[in-house]
Order: C-alpha cells, then sequence, then structure tokens
C-alpha cells in the first residue's frame, strides 16, 4: 500500500487469541452479575454454535450478554471494563499484529478498529494500540444505565460496511482506498467491498472463501 489507506482491522481472533465478548462474559460470571450461571452458558454454547455457521442471531446474543448489565450505569461498567482489558485482554494480543500495526501507522496510514463485541470492551483496545478510530456494538442507553438492548444498526456483517463508510465520510476519507483484516467469514461483505481485503488466521469457511478469491492470507501469531 504505496497511498495512504483507512486501514481497519477486526478484533477477535485477528489481533486478538479470543472472543472479547465471550472472555467478558466469564468476567461478568466472576464479578457475580450473573444470577443463573448454568442457563447463560447454555444459552451461549448454542449461540456461538450458530456464529459458527453464520447464522447467529446477534440481537439474541447481545440480549444475553447485556441482561447482566441491565441497569448498571455506564460509567461504572467502562471503568471496570477498562481494568479487565488491561488486565485480560492486551496480553491476548498477536506479536505479529502488534509489529504490524506500528508499521502501518509509520507508512501513514489511518487506523480503524471494528469489532462486533461491546464498544466499552473494544475502545480500550483501540486506545491502547494507537488506533485513530473505533466502531463496536454501542448498546442503548437511558439516564447513562443500559437498558439491556444495543442500538442498531449493529456492526455485524453488512452492518459494517455501513459503519465503516459513515466513519470514512465523518472523517472526510471517503476518497481513500480501504484495506481490510479480518478472520472471519462473517465479514466477507466489507471484504468484498474493501480496495485491500486481507485475511488473517481464518476461520475454515473464510480459508475456502479466500483461496477462491485469490484474497492474500496472513498467520499473526
Amino acid at each position: 500500500m504505496n497511498v495512504p489507506h483507512l486501514v481497519v482491522f477486526d478484533l477477535d481472533h485477528t489481533l486478538l487469541a479470543g472472543d472479547s465478548s465471550e472472555l467478558w462474559a466469564g468476567e461478568m460470571a466472576r464479578l457475580g452479575w450473573i444470577n443463573d450461571i448454568d442457563s447463560f452458558q447454555a444459552k451461549h454454547r448454542v449461540l456461538m454454535d450458530t456464529y459458527a455457521t453464520g447464522n447467529l442471531d446477534m440481537e439474541a446474543y447481545l440480549a444475553l450478554n447485556l441482561a447482566p448489565l441491565k441497569a448498571r450505569h455506564y460509567a461504572e461498567v467502562a471503568k471496570i471494563a477498562e481494568t479487565f482489558v488491561r488486565e485480560q485482554l492486551l496480553q491476548r494480543l498477536y506479536e505479529d499484529g502488534l509489529s504490524l500495526i506500528s508499521q502501518l501507522r509509520t507508512a501513514g496510514h489511518h487506523l480503524l478498529m471494528i469489532s462486533a463485541s461491546e464498544i466499552f470492551l473494544v475502545e480500550p483496545v483501540a486506545q491502547a494500540l494507537g488506533f485513530d478510530g473505533v466502531i463496536g456494538i454501542d448498546p442503548e442507553l437511558q439516564d447513562n444505565c443500559f437498558t439491556g438492548r444495543a442500538l442498531l444498526p449493529m456492526s455485524y456483517q453488512e452492518g459494517k460496511v455501513h459503519h465503516c463508510r459513515r466513519y470514512a465520510e465523518q472523517m472526510e476519507l471517503s476518497d481513500w482506498p480501504v484495506a481490510f483484516y479480518s478472520d472471519s467469514h462473517n465479514d466477507i461483505p466489507l471484504l468484498d467491498v474493501a480496495d485491500t481485503p486481507v485475511v488473517v488466521n481464518p476461520n475454515e469457511h473464510l480459508a475456502v472463501v479466500a483461496k477462491a478469491r485469490g484474497w492474500p492470507v496472513l498467520q499473526l501469531k
């Protein structure tokens, strides 16, 4: 990429060894915020099984993950989440990914992180890595407290295309070419429209698509 790009990164399994939202669910259980842990975990397993096939009901998944936060003040949760990110998520970042981000920043590209995980988890990671912008799932708030629902449209599948384009317009970057790095077949809509699609640590479905379309594949560790 010899000219400046809007370089967009997914987070979970792309830069991070794991799923931040799933790890956060474990943290909520540890904090005692989940009343019926067995029921929660059973529902979570069922939903994650559908994620692997690309058929995840994201609204149902978020309703499950946001339910323990209902009526909690956003600032309280964000502060706890920031500590969780610092102590548990940052150490899971791939070293190769950190080097790549440093190279892209030095080359003058604009870095955007976009994820289908909750914004209060994604934002502290993006800030720690020096990203220029960040997009995640925004929770619905009432009087600065969680309602247990998410705002629409969500940054998931085709929703990532919507949010990426809106971000580019707001930042006056619409004329810049876009590079997108992701591990998941759920991100094929954005990979399809990116000028430079880059597949990272692909799951089985995306690996097949990448091979068929000739997309470059990186293995980050």
